[in-house]
């Protein structure tokens, strides 16, 4: 199944079923094309067409009813070079879209992280909260105007790509992320439940980031943090939920 990103000439596409309603944007990350081989139906939006920093490029989601906002800036090692970018874009950016999403009374779901959380977990969603770095920051201010949005759904998640990019694992950096192909299916089945509102923690089970990465990629090095951290996260909402 080949994978694009839909373009403004594309909007009125329909399918046997006619138009959809569910929009994402980031059409180009990594998270939106694995959620688009769950639901082939879903349009993925890049930022060539909407771009969540330009109210004008919002017109292009006006047919759907909810958008998964999957935009954002990622690389937490950047932060501090781009702090203003990650502010426009993650906190401000996502205040648009959520501004938008009130007035035009569409729901919202939005991809946040588990580095909101403390790291003394494992963390409950009501647990509190103190961002691990100021990634996290951007995207706990993202997080404060979704809030806002009536019909509102905060997903706090970690993924990888399908395979461990890096040479070394922690031993005592607990976590409960997983591969992008194993996440994105436990998000589509949060998506799915259209009459769920509020927060809620997306993971699988509690393990290191060693564990994690040798469960594809075996020719791991195992090193240690100064202190043990654990940003891993309790599911049962999610459990209860699907």
């Amino acid at each position: 199944m080949s994978i694009r990103t839909l373009y403004p000439g594309d909007i009125f596409a329909k399918s046997n079923d006619g138009i959809e309603n569910i929009a994402v944007t980031g059409g180009d990350g990594l998270l939106s094309k694995e959620l688009k081989k769950c639901d082939p139906n879903l349009k993925l939006f890049d930022k060539r067409t909407v771009d969540v920093r330009n109210h004008k490029t919002f017109k292009y989601l006006h047919l759907f009813d909810t958008i998964i906002h999957t935009a954002a800036l990622i690389d937490n090692t950047k932060t501090d070079k781009r702090r203003s970018e990650f502010i426009e874009t993650n906190i401000i950016g996502t205040a648009n879209l959520a501004q938008y999403c009130i007035e035009m009374d569409k729901r919202l779901i939005y991809i946040s992280t588990d580095y909101v959380y403390d790291g003394d977990g494992p963390h409950k969603e009501s647990d509190s909260i103190n961002p691990y770095n100021l990634y996290a920051w951007s995207k706990l201010g993202g997080e404060s105007s979704v809030k806002f949005v009536p019909n509102h759904v905060i997903i706090r998640t970690s993924f990888g790509k399908s395979k461990f990019p890096y040479k070394n694992g922690y031993d005592n950096l607990y976590t409960s992320k997983d591969y992008v192909d194993v996440i994105a299916p436990l998000i589509m089945k949060v998506v799915e439940k259209s009459d769920f509102v509020g927060t809620i923690n997306v993971g699988t089970d509690r393990k290191t980031t060693y564990d994690y990465a040798t469960k594809r990629n075996k020719n791991i090095n195992k090193i240690s943090l100064d202190r043990t951290k654990d940003f891993s996260l309790i599911t049962d909402k999610l459990n209860n939920l699907i």
